[in-house]
């Protein structure tokens, strides 16, 4: 029997079995889906034009720290990008919409003028089924730093006129549904303090070199169409950018053929929050 043959005689038994489960992951598929379609008609088959790392960091060279290599994080080269960005402004205002364990933000705290992070209540996150141990490891590395403004609430709920603040920096990272990204891209360009500030939103690939359509759709949905041209790919990271900064870009398609090479040094140390 060809393995093919197989799959579809175990098919059947696999989707009764896990029924909730396997319709979880068609919805999931029918709305990516549906997203890339969006797209396409607008215009953006290949994604929005790529900027280099290196481009938007020329002298590239850091050290990131409470890296947990674990899930519902930010990849090394995301946090690199965020904490190189912030190290170009004179006195970085910094807002992070969801910040989970804090990896992202505990990693730039340093280099800001003011830094807020926005994320889910402890109750919010129980009212919405969240696990107990998720609960309790929400903001784990960044709960008792006296520079970072705690807000502990739904974006899609908060009133950020209350702040009374504008931004150099916002990084999206909050509700990845896709009506959740379009309200947080348009308070975040509400909240932008000049023509200099940038904002990054989180996944807007699956990958370094793939696309996440449902995460593209949201956040082309929200950007005030004028502002379009100004949004791109960072390349070797999941992370898409808006800024008015001139920058050399172009699509890129995947396989990519590489054009740099990163030297990592890796250490780890012992770690006992509870």
């Amino acid at each position: 029997m060809k393995y093919k043959h197989y799959l579809m005689l175990r098919f059947l038994p696999v989707v009764l079995f896990g029924f909730r489960v396997f319709l979880k992951y068609l919805f999931r598929y029918t709305e990516e889906q549906n997203s890339r379609m969006r797209i396409i008609k607008k215009g953006y088959e290949k994604g929005v034009p790529t900027v280099d790392l290196l481009n938007l960091l020329p002298d590239l060279n850091e050290t990131i720290h409470n890296y947990t290599y674990l899930d519902d994080t930010s990849q090394v080269t995301d946090i690199v990008l965020l904490k190189g960005l912030a190290k170009q402004f004179p006195a970085c205002d910094y807002l992070e919409i969801g910040s989970w364990r804090g990896e992202s933000i505990i990693n730039i705290v340093d280099y800001t003028n003011s830094c807020v992070s926005l994320s889910l209540s402890d109750e919010e996150m129980r009212q919405m089924g969240f696990k107990e141990k998720q609960i309790e490891l929400n903001r784990v590395f960044i709960k008792n730093h006296p520079k970072i403004t705690h807000i502990e609430h739904n974006s899609q709920t908060f009133d950020f006129d209350s702040l009374k603040k504008k931004f150099d920096m916002i990084f999206v990272d909050g509700d990845h549904h896709f009506d959740a990204v379009i309200k947080d891209t348009q308070n975040a360009f509400n909240l932008l303090k000049d023509e200099n500030s940038v904002i990054v939103w989180h996944d807007y690939g699956n990958s370094y070199e793939s696309i996440r359509w449902e995460i593209f759709d949201a956040i082309i949905s929200g950007i005030p169409p004028e502002k379009r041209k100004n949004l791109y790919r960072v390349s070797n990271t999941l992370c898409a950018i808006y800024t008015e900064r001139p920058l050399l870009s172009m699509i890129t398609e995947f396989p990519e053929t590489p054009n740099k090479v990163f030297t990592v040094n890796l250490s780890a140390k012992k770690l006992y929050l509870f």
